[in-house]
């Protein structure tokens, strides 16, 4: 009897430290995640920058895509993808953090509904190999044979795209990004909450909206609240005001609104975003809900809808992924012989109203401070993230430059 003692505590020993382990892996996982979201966030803000648009991303969805990827590439291709996106543990467990998101982003309960799809379609005079089909599967990836020089493929794709994104997105894809195709990778995501504390439309009330500069760009229809809305002006290196905006019932999804300070860029924040990340906000918001959780504040928010069609593949190759897109250096041997990505896009559409925010891509908005009966004005340019609170994963991003721009 005594043989067996020390071996059952070194067997629990083990079993624990594996688990520790297991999950402080996932934990670096998706603080990767989060870098590569901030990354490509503060990237397309340097884009946009010289024409004032809005814009909005699903950094999620551009990261599961290129994972797909991921899984079949080899060489230097690989280790490009595996430096951009942050992946810094073992394969296994990469699949294993994707199955556990998988499990809400294809929820809906009190009052949230998520959706997402990833598939990929390939040519029916090609075929990929067995172990890169079986791969995918644990990223619950559709396959499908089509055949891409028919007009029908087109519409086919697109449906699926309406359909995984209730209608929101339409034809995103066109023949010509099929010509000459022998796959088809796609990742949609799709968001729709209704806030906590719904604006009641009888009180929005048509406001200025100003740029940076301080002039008036438009006059927008801004709604009006009171409740206990969570904020902060404390977020050490940010420069601006953080307001967060729940969802649902069980408020497990939230808008975070990130108002600049004054003299501060949008640019500016997106930078101070990627260093600062995102843990620290939501301490200090989940701070502010201790000390003063039943306390009302005013909150003016404006009506805001954005549409975004924009190509990643020459941020992409600034984020390190050079070689995917490059005809003789691509390797992708995991999949088939001799592939490489001609083109990476990415299209999104955001709703905000009295009634709460629909996505099928990124989301942004910005806040201000109150002190005292002062409320939160949101009248100039701010960014904004939905994201799901527990894992801190960041799933629509953007920013607003004009509301009554679409």
């Amino acid at each position: 009897m005594m043989l067996g003692l020390p071996l059952l505590l070194v067997s629990i020993v083990l079993f624990l430290a594996q688990e520790q382990y297991a999950q402080s892996a996932l934990d670096t996982l998706s603080k990767g995640v989060e870098d590569f979201s901030f990354d490509l966030l503060q990237r397309i803000a340097v884009e946009t920058q010289k024409s004032n648009k809005n814009f909005m991303i699903s950094p999620f969805s551009v990261w599961s895509l290129l994972v797909l990827l991921y899984e079949g590439s080899e060489g230097e291709t690989l280790s490009q993808l595996r430096q951009a996106l942050r992946i810094n543990v073992e394969d296994e467990t990469l699949r294993s953090f994707y199955r556990a998101r998988n499990q809400f982003l294809n929820t809906k309960k009190a009052g949230v509904e998520v959706g997402s799809l990833l598939a990929v379609y390939t040519d029916k005079s090609f075929s990929i190999m067995k172990g890169y089909r079986d791969t995918i599967q644990s990223y619950s990836a559709q396959t499908e044979e089509v055949d891409f020089s028919r007009a029908d493929t087109v519409r086919r794709i697109n449906d699926a795209i309406d359909r995984s994104t209730r209608g929101l997105i339409k034809n995103s894809v066109k023949q010509q990004d099929l010509y000459g195709a022998k796959m088809f990778l796609l990742s949609a995501l799709y968001f729709k909450g209704q806030w906590t504390f719904a604006f009641n439309p009888a009180m929005t009330k048509i406001q200025p909206f100003h740029n940076e500069n301080g002039a008036v760009v438009a006059q927008v229809p801004m709604m009006i609240q009171e409740a206990a809305f969570a904020y902060s002006s404390n977020v050490r290196g940010l420069g601006g005001q953080v307001l967060e905006l729940p969802y649902g019932s069980l408020e497990w999804m939230s808008m975070i609104v990130v108002l600049p300070d004054p003299g501060v860029t949008l640019n500016t924040l997106a930078n101070n975003l990627k260093t600062v990340g995102l843990q620290p906000i939501l301490q200090e918001l989940a701070e502010y809900k201790t000390k003063y959780g039943t306390d009302e504040v005013e909150v003016m928010v404006p009506k805001f809808e954005t549409a975004t069609d924009i190509s990643l593949k020459e941020i992409l190759s600034q984020m390190g992924i050079r070689d995917l897109f490059d005809e003789k250096t691509a390797n992708l041997g995991r999949m088939a012989p001799g592939l490489f990505a001609s083109l990476c896009k990415h299209s999104s559409k955001i709703i905000v109203n009295e009634q709460g925010t629909t996505a099928a891509a990124v989301t942004q908005a910005s806040i201000f401070n109150r002190f005292g009966s002062t409320p939160i004005l949101l009248n100039r340019p701010f960014q904004y993230m939905i994201v799901e609170k527990e894992t801190g994963l960041l799933l629509f991003a953007g920013q607003v430059w004009n509301p009554k721009a679409s």
